[in-house]
């Protein structure tokens, strides 16, 4: 099979008309939740987006797209790099998909190219849906079953293949110029896991950016001509696969085309604004907590097991939001995570300091056949001598745990208002879910249009 013709042609027939009602309001939330993020994301405190934001100023051009959090439009590639960035800088954005920080990439990056089309809600949400499908199967088709082969972060990678789909669509690109955007995306895709040592947190979610900006360059060039490797899909010399994975599975990228939808199948949403696989552990750790009625100076050291291949992201990390460690103990004496934990360093507390050095990561292979993707078993002993002990399979939130409408809706206020006063977010959150009925983008992005401000999270 060509699988890269099957899949283009796809892509080049898909329209709004393909998404179920189910669809449409699943998209309305991933992007509802996904703006709340990226307000958050856009603020000072985030230097990574913040300085994206300032380069696509300092760069230039014509006033096509509006920088999420800002007070001015830049060329759609700037917009999606320095919107791309903001996307995952304050890793709480929910719906991820196939091992991947999906709409991160895709919300900025469609929403990019949808200003600068003058597109209607309608196309905004097919781009959208059409973004999910591609990077989810690229993605699938070179799964192993290790949770980052061969060092590449997957959101970042197959995100190019994402954004290039979604921007695509809204330059309609036919079956031909779809191939060469695909395979100009697949060409440049990168994102290394080497951020995983960068305390900065900076390279972190640039990476997101870059993939957003990357697919829709890929695009975009694709409409002008630009030719690309034809087959993109299909194995051979110097494969995807090959790079990325070391497997090829290629079945897996027209699995089920045409018949469900893979925006259909996103995990769920997050509470905490931290690494996933460490949410297991916080839910069951502050289940204990509540349950046995302790707290954190109650704990005299906390245990915490996970499946052997997460631990290597999560064990010790310089990132403060990738460090098990720093995460657990911040979560016992604060009751929570918030933003400014993940900032700020809040070991100058000794109580987080001390639990910190009491708490360790086991990641135990037994636990890896376990259905659950990232499930965590958590021991605490009390310093009465106790040992308690709790299981959490799917955090809350999680597909499997949903959250229910309103948390979500509450979720999203606590991150917009960040940002705007509480009558600005529930505007905005009235004109999300009336997305399909807009005339043109430019409308959602006016009111995502912020002047500076200085004020710092704590």
């Amino acid at each position: 099979m060509n699988y890269t013709a099957v899949l283009t042609s796809y892509a080049a027939r898909f329209t709004y008309t393909d998404l179920p009602p189910a669809a449409v309001e699943e998209a309305k939330m991933i992007i509802l939740d996904t703006v709340g993020a990226l307000l958050l994301g856009s603020s000072p405190q985030y230097g990574a987006s913040w300085l994206a934001g300032d380069l696509a100023l300092r760069t230039g051009g014509a006033p096509e797209s509006t920088v999420i959090g800002r007070d001015f439009k830049v060329p759609c590639e700037s917009a999606a790099l320095a919107n791309g960035t903001a996307g995952y800088a304050a890793d709480i954005e929910g719906a991820s998909v196939a091992r991947q920080h999906a709409p991160a990439v895709l919300v900025p990056a469609a929403l990019a190219v949808a200003e600068r089309e003058h597109a209607d809600g309608k196309a905004f949400l097919a781009a959208l849906a059409l973004g999910y499908e591609m990077c989810s199967r690229a993605g699938e088709a070179c799964r192993t079953g290790h949770s980052y082969p061969h060092s590449f972060h997957p959101s970042a990678t197959f995100g190019y293949f994402g954004a290039a789909a979604a921007a695509g669509y809204l330059l309609r690109l036919n079956q031909a110029q779809f191939a060469n955007a695909f395979g100009l995306a697949g060409t440049n895709a990168s994102g290394l896991m080497t951020w995983v040592d960068d305390p900065t947190e900076h390279s972190r979610p640039l990476g997101i950016g870059m993939a957003a900006r990357g697919g829709v360059t890929a695009a975009l060039l694709a409409g002008m001509g630009v030719g690309g490797p034809p087959a993109i899909f299909d194995g051979g010399k110097y494969s995807i696969y090959d790079a990325y994975a070391g497997e090829m599975h290629p079945e897996r990228l027209v699995e089920g085309l045409g018949e469900s939808l893979w925006i259909m199948r996103a995990g769920g949403y997050k509470r905490h604004p931290c690494c996933g696989d460490t949410h297991t552990g916080v839910d069951a750790l502050l289940t204990l907590m509540d349950e046995h009625r302790i707290s954190a100076d109650d704990i005299a050291s906390i245990v915490h097991r996970v499946k052997a291949d997460r631990a290597p992201v999560i064990d010790n990390n310089p990132l403060k939001s990738h460090c098990a460690q720093y995460v657990m103990a911040v979560a016992a004496v604060h009751g929570k995570i918030e933003p400014g934990d993940i900032l700020q360093d809040r070991r100058a507390d000794p109580r987080i300091r001390d639990l910190s050095a009491r708490t360790r990561l086991v990641g135990d292979p037994a636990m890896d056949a376990w259905p659950a993707q990232a499930p965590a078993v958590v021991e605490v002993t009390t310093r009465d001598g106790r040992t308690l002990t709790a299981r959490v399979d799917w955090a809350k939130g999680r597909r499997e745990n949903p959250m229910t409408k309103a948390e979500l809706e509450g979720k999203f206020m606590n991150l917009a208002t960040t940002r705007m006063p509480r009558v600005a977010a529930s505007r905005l959150m009235e004109t999300v879910y009336g997305v399909d009925r807009l005339r043109d983008m430019n409308e959602l992005g006016a009111l995502l249009q912020i002047p500076r401000t200085e004020g710092r999270i704590t």
